[in-house]
């Protein structure tokens, strides 16, 4: 991922942004492959571990050409990247072969994972702007294959599935700190540069409450559901919004790289987008995570976000300082709001407009209305007061 920052850095522009998103989404998905390959099936047998070494190598070479995929290293990067991709295409027939629960649904796969990677070969022997439209078209491939074909038949272990995406989200928020570091290597002794470091790393630690602080329940949730759900619920929640929260830190490291490095002058328009912008879409990624999760709007969330988002118009007249100062008064406000809610972050729970037995809706567990209260309380799912009251994890 910081490779994808260094990408954008080397043309801040919307057209360095918009290949930087590109490029993103090219590497979560080759990612998100494999993170569902693994899950599904154990890989003990030397020959899969060696496909997999291969892949990893391959991945290597793909991301020490990403800064100039778009560039010089274009054939390059496709390259090793549509052989990671083919070999995610291998193991997934070989791991399959026999089991006819998942054969069906991998076979309506394979077509979109081979026509995402093989249009970002075709678009490395364009030029621009073909080249970024191929890109694109991949991107929408991509991203369209599961809600196409679906994800009936495959098996997610809940403790791996949501401990896999936590780490991602760890090593993007510890990339963003690395980015703010690389901003101020040049200034570190000036007092300003040294406070501004100290504001970022405080942003991302904000960041980083806000992830994982409601997060320890997150496997049990999915562990309750059915298999299928099971398997949408990851994709949706997991696969498709994690995306947008990596993008928003990816982004927000920029911006931070910016700030970092002229602390004491307004940012440029750009960088102050993506400085502002970034950190914003993290709040409201998280908060449509949340609702997909456990259909709960959470109110502290959704008003950072929005304050944040409209500080970017600010970036442009405040000293960077005081920009990052003002992102980490609103990322505090929000800790000390859910810190002060209780165990549970302040929320709007909506889960009584479910049906029971969906995640986040409690249908077990001993009434202690006494006679006749397990009746009363499978009334009780009906009756958004009585939900809000049981608690929702």
């Amino acid at each position: 991922m910081s490779e994808v920052t260094t990408l954008m850095l080397a043309n801040v522009s919307w057209t360095g942004f918009g290949r930087g998103a590109l490029a993103l989404t090219a590497i979560w998905w080759a990612w998100e492959n494999y993170a569902w390959l693994t899950n599904t099936f154990e890989h003990a047998d030397p020959p899969a571990r060696i496909l997999i070494y291969f892949a990893m190598a391959a991945m290597l070479i793909a991301a020490t050409a990403l800064p100039n995929a778009f560039g010089k290293m274009a054939l390059v990067f496709a390259t090793a990247y549509v052989f990671v991709r083919l070999l995610h295409v291998v193991l997934l027939l070989r791991t399959t072969r026999g089991d006819e629960q998942l054969r069906a649904p991998t076979l309506q796969l394979v077509p979109y994972l081979l026509a995402g990677s093989g249009l970002i070969v075709v678009g490395a022997f364009m030029t621009s702007p073909y080249r970024e439209l191929l890109w694109l078209t991949s991107a929408m491939v991509d991203l369209s294959g599961p809600l196409i074909a679906g994800r009936a038949g495959w098996r997610v272990s809940p403790s791996y599935f949501v401990e896999r995406h936590g780490l991602i989200v760890i090593i993007a928020l510890g990339e963003s700190i690395v980015s703010a570091g690389g901003g101020a290597k040049d200034s570190i002794g000036r007092p300003l540069t040294a406070a501004a470091v100290v504001t970022a790393v405080l942003i991302a630690a904000g960041m980083w409450w806000t992830y994982f602080e409601p997060s320890p329940r997150a496997a049990a949730r999915l562990r309750r559901l059915s298999p299928a759900r099971r398997a949408r619920h990851a994709r949706d929640a997991y696969s498709y919004l994690h995306l947008v929260l990596v993008t928003g830190i990816v982004f927000f490291a920029l911006g931070l790289y910016k700030a970092v490095g002229h602390p004491d002058e307004p940012m440029d328009p750009l960088p102050g987008f993506a400085l502002s912008g970034g950190v914003a879409l993290f709040y409201l990624g998280d908060v449509a995570y949340r609702w997909r999760d456990h259909r709960k709007i959470m109110v502290d969330r959704l008003v950072a976000g929005g304050v944040m988002a409209a500080t970017v118009p600010l970036t442009v007249q405040l000293h960077a300082l005081t920009t990052l100062t003002v992102l980490l008064l609103v990322s505090a406000l929000r800790v000390i709001w859910e810190v002060r809610g209780g165990n549970d972050p302040l929320g709007v729970p909506l889960s009584w407009r479910l049906r029971p037995g969906h995640a986040g809706i409690r249908t077990g567990g001993r009434s202690r209305a006494g006679p006749g209260g397990r009746r009363r309380r499978r009334r009780g799912l009906s009756d958004p007061h009585r939900v809000a009251r049981q608690g929702n994890p």
